[in-house]
């Protein structure tokens, strides 16, 4: 849907406070795609005139991506560099909308709706309407056969607060939508104009009506100018007697008048009036809306209040909006769910037990409400289980596939799990002790053909994994962690080195005293290798969605993580740049080859790798479920996301590695950032829109692709769960 925003206000800046917040409430809040041609300064008080005579010329502002901060330019030829750009036109509101709708625009297709404003100032009874540039726009998108909005803030102060600003862009945009999928076809609706109070009480809950056009009237607009004052060539106006300079036009002994309205008059007068037209709703602090006809005439039958549909969910997010994660959320929201609510208070009422409003609550796993998500099963979705160690634990899920192996042994696990052990050790003096309990994983080390990984059961990023291959360099790995312990304990008020930039080898180590489970797995010695990509090994990164009790998700839009240096065995080799493929370990050194996206990557089939990460996933949370309740326990009002990593050998033999609750999505990085939005996307609308029953759910686009899906590997009832 392509929309086009004008305004009679101008670039933002003192005169347009407002135009930035609402763009960028329409670019969250929507999937619109947004053209801007605006008036290159204030042309207020204009109504719809067009210049005649007057040739317009067209600039370019590019706008800052935080509202409220300057922007860059003007320029007069386009950059095409792909950032955004807004066209500024030296001509009035009316004309901005014209030449905007025919001329500025035309690659992207026609335009569907003309929005002007939002206006500094409100647009309420016939003084204003009828001489307002705002809604002089909005009629020309009128009269140019297109649906058109006249927007308006009505302030009381001028000293604007921006989250008051954001409030009413925020409900702007919900009105808005709602009246564009709600316009008439009979033709009898042209254009809306809405006004908004910009108060500190304005909320989701702020009463709106429809209204008509308050017909007031007014006396003079303009003050007689006595003969003895002198106007400047800048149109100041100065006393005679202080003036002498010769540049001064003099004029005493003309007839002159400066505008000089009684709006204070205007404004008190709408008391008088009885209720139902647009001055007297925003006098009380209502939202009023006066559908109208391109001939300023208004329409009969839209009376009383007008409901915006109430949210069918409040949705709670306690991410800061600064982090990776809570735009793309809100924004996924806002954009399918038009009247969700949303609140970022970790405390706020709706979370509590027995508010009997549906929740969908986002947060880290600690903030999570675990008493209602065990009490309320029909009104509270949680993103998170209470009990999956079988999965995230590595120790833990290695035992559920060893079990699950025993019970199934024609599992595909069997072939795709790597040989594993897991040790329990306290102390590196108490090694032989724990090597004889697994002797099998013994002898083999004693031969020395095989290499090994080390893994901590409980770390993530990557901390603490290590490579060896022979009973010393293991004992020599845990002896190290004990010593890094005791630096640790000698040096935690030293923090002059805090900031410097440690290689991977110097930077993942780990606490032992608070870790004493690991998981030993076979390394995998042969990875594929792609030329195109530097023959650097890497594993790919599967977000995996489990939902209820139980279905379980495989997001194909795969992402492929690279490690720094280019591979070799690790017989010649053992620096863990060239093994370790977390990105998250490699910090600064991090390049624009460390992460890809796995459809992209070519010399190998793909879809044979794919088929087996849909296959292996399923049976990995089958076999968690197997372990018990204790271990794993799926709720039917709870789902998580985890990220699943597999490893392909030379020979296209995939192989989970491990799973990982709240997986880290910023290592993702802005450029493939889409991924993760289209995985939000479908999370709302194939889990959250289905357990809140949602039925009005906005269509979003895609691709086509068909790579941001969700390919459903598991769905089994998973009896007494809970």
């Amino acid at each position: 849907m392509h929309v086009l925003v004008t305004n009679d206000d101008g670039p933002p800046g003192s005169d347009s406070p407002f135009v930035d917040y609402f763009i960028d409430a329409l670019k969250k809040y929507t999937d619109w795609n947004i053209s801007v041609a605006l008036p290159d300064c204030q042309k207020s008080w204009i109504s719809k005139a067009h210049v005649i005579g007057h040739t317009m010329t067209a600039s370019y502002i590019t706008p800052s991506p935080t509202p409220g901060e300057p922007y860059e330019g003007p320029y007069y030829k386009k950059r095409n560099q792909g950032e955004e750009e807004w066209a500024l036109l030296d001509g009035t509101p009316a004309s901005c909308a014209q030449v905007g709708i025919h001329h500025l625009f035309k690659d992207k297709g026609p335009v569907n709706l003309v929005l002007s404003g939002p206006n500094f100032g409100r647009n309420s009874s016939a003084l204003f309407i009828l001489s307002s540039g705002t809604i002089g726009a909005a009629m020309e998108g009128a009269l140019c056969g297109i649906p058109s909005i006249g927007l308006s803030f009505a302030y009381n102060s001028p000293i604007l607060d921006p989250e008051h600003t954001k409030t009413a862009c925020w409900l702007s945009v919900r009105l808005i939508k709602y009246l564009y999928d709600a316009w008439p076809n009979d033709d009898t609706v042209d254009l809306y104009s809405i006004n908004i109070p910009l108060n500190a009480e304005l909320s989701g809950e702020t009463k709106i009506q429809y209204t008509h056009i308050l017909e007031n009237r007014w006396g003079s607009a303009f003050e007689y100018i006595e003969d003895t004052v002198l106007k400047s060539a800048t149109g100041e106006l100065v006393e005679v007697a202080d003036q002498v300079q010769p540049e001064i036009d003099d004029k005493s002994g003309k007839l002159q008048f400066r505008w000089k309205p009684n709006l204070k008059a205007v404004h008190d007068g709408v008391t008088e009036w009885p209720e139902g037209n647009d001055a007297y709703a925003i006098a009380h602090g209502f939202i009023s809306v006066t559908p109208l006809r391109a001939n300023y005439q208004g329409v009969a039958g839209y009376t009383g209040e007008l409901k915006l549909p109430s949210p069918s969910f409040t949705a709670v997010i306690t991410y800061m909006p600064t982090s990776y994660i809570y735009p793309l959320l809100t924004a996924n929201l806002h954009s399918l769910f038009p009247n969700v609510k949303i609140v970022s208070d970790p405390n706020d009422p709706v979370i509590e037990e027995g508010s009997g409003i549906h929740v969908f609550h986002y947060a880290e796993y600690e903030d999570l409400n675990f008493e209602r998500l065990m009490a309320d099963r029909e009104h509270y979705l949680a993103c998170s289980y209470i009990y999956r160690k079988a999965l995230i634990r590595k120790n833990f899920l290695a035992h559920a596939i060893a079990t699950y192996k025993v019970k199934h042994p024609d599992t595909i696990l069997t072939k795709h799990f790597p040989e594993s052990y897991e040790l329990e050790l306290d102390y590196a003096e108490y090694l032989d002790e724990m090597l004889d309990e697994i002797y099998e994983f013994r002898d083999q080390l004693i031969e020395g053909d095989s290499w090994w990984i080390l893994k901590p059961s409980m770390s993530d990023r990557g901390q603490g994994i290590r490579l060896f291959h022979t009973r010393e360099e293991l004992e020599e790995i845990f002896e190290s962690y004990e010593e890094n312990d005791d630096e640790d304990d000698e040096e935690e008020n030293d923090d002059d080195d805090d900031d410097a930039v440690k290689p991977i080898s110097e930077s993942n180590g780990i606490v032992t005293s608070q870790v004493r489970f690991f998981l030993i797995q076979k390394y995998i010695k042969n990875p594929l290798m792609l030329e195109s990509c530097g023959n650097r090994k890497f594993h790919i990164r599967t977000y995996v969605v489990a939902s209820g009790a139980l279905k379980v998700y495989v997001y194909k839009d795969m992402l492929a993580l690279f490690a720094l240096k280019q591979y070799s065995s690790p017989d010649s080799d053992s620096d863990l740049e060239a093994h370790l493929t977390n990105t998250c370990l490699q910090g600064d050194f991090k390049d624009e080859g460390s992460v890809r996206r796995f459809w992209s990557l070519e010399g190998f089939d793909k879809d044979t790798v794919w088929d087996q990460i849909c296959n292996i996933t399923g049976e990995t949370f089958a076999a968690a479920v197997s372990l018990g309740r204790l271990h794993f326990q799926p709720l039917p009002n709870a789902f998580e996301i985890y990220g699943v990593d597999f490893l392909v050998d030379s020979d296209l033999n995939t192989s989970i590695l491990e799973v990982n609750a709240y997986p880290d999505f910023a290592q993702t990085g802005n450029e493939l950032k889409e991924l993760v939005d289209g995985l939000f996307k479908n999370v709302l609308t194939e889990i959250v829109a289905p357990f809140f029953k949602v039925k009005d759910i906005q269509e979003s686009q895609t691709d086509g692709s068909g790579y941001g899906e969700l390919a459903l590997v598991l769905d089994q009832n998973v009896s007494g769960a809970w």
